[in-house]
């Protein structure tokens, strides 16, 4: 397996939508939507990564009660 065969087994969405822009360009190279397409690709050429938030939430874990001795014993009053 080439290198060529591992990219066209791993494409992504986003690389196909570039690769369909850059077409459009070459073959229409004049029409009248070329500048749009063009902000396009550089937008999708220069696309600022998500930055991925801090540690993962989760929950808090609750602590047992106490369980006290005293209140469980049966009081012997006399």
């Amino acid at each position: 397996m080439n290198i060529t065969e591992v990219h066209l087994t791993t494409k992504s969405r986003e690389w196909l939508i570039l690769n369909a822009v850059i077409a459009y360009l070459h073959h229409y190279p004049d029409h009248t939507h070329t500048q749009e397409y063009k902000d396009l690709k550089d937008e999708l050429i220069n696309k600022t990564p998500v930055q991925k938030r801090g540690r993962p939430a989760k929950r808090q874990r609750k602590k047992e009660a106490t369980s006290n001795t005293t209140s469980k014993e049966e009081s012997q009053t006399t």
